[in-house]
């Protein structure tokens, strides 16, 4: 799990082979409208888990999507990688759907959805990414509360399945705050 660790310390972003946090089948947002978030647009700076410099720089697409490069920084840097994402705003909640796109010289393999990234920007212009925690997601999904299927093992992902209307609405909550970890990563932006 450390290539985990290392990546959602930097950006939402996926896992050891196949091992991803919890994703959704589909983006979240998409029922009330996916539309980019122009106070993500420029570079941001934060540290990472293993205390490196990271650089995140937002660039908003014509089509609609954000791209984010995201860069370790300090006198070892070798980590650098690129995600798409979409933003939606729902309730007091925002959004991103991340897809890790390539790390370091290699394209990621496709998973087979998108992560959902909590984000917040406070009133100082701080940014906060927090990941749906594990557990609680496994644990609503083993309720009946979230529709979903969870992998056998201990290292099971978990995908949410429920449908872009039910999952709008779900993330339209202030409670769903409720299934996301603590922020993993806490950004300014670089003027």
């Amino acid at each position: 799990m450390n290539r985990t660790m290392r990546m959602l310390s930097l950006l939402a972003a996926l896992a050891l082979a196949a091992c991803y946090p919890p994703i959704t089948t589909h983006p979240i947002g998409t029922t009330r409208g996916l539309a980019p978030d122009p106070a993500l647009t420029g570079l941001w700076k934060g540290t990472n888990s293993d205390g490196k410099p990271s650089y995140i720089h937002f660039l908003q697409q014509s089509d609609g999507l954000t791209v984010a490069v995201i860069v370790d920084a300090g006198p070892k840097a070798e980590d650098w990688m690129v995600a798409n994402l979409t933003t939606a705003r729902l309730g007091v909640n925002r959004v991103m759907n991340a897809k890790l796109l390539w790390t370091n010289d290699k394209p990621e393999d496709e998973p087979p959805g998108t992560v959902p990234v909590l984000y917040r920007i406070d009133a100082k212009g701080t940014l906060t990414l927090a990941l749906m925690d594990e557990d609680k997601v496994k644990a609503s999904i083993a309720d009946g509360k979230i529709k979903g299927t969870v992998e056998k093992g201990t290292m099971g992902d978990e995908i949410i399945t429920a449908d872009p209307k039910a999952l709008d609405a779900l993330f339209s909550t202030p409670d769903v705050a409720h299934l996301f970890a603590k922020p993993f990563l806490t950004l300014h932006r670089v003027d």
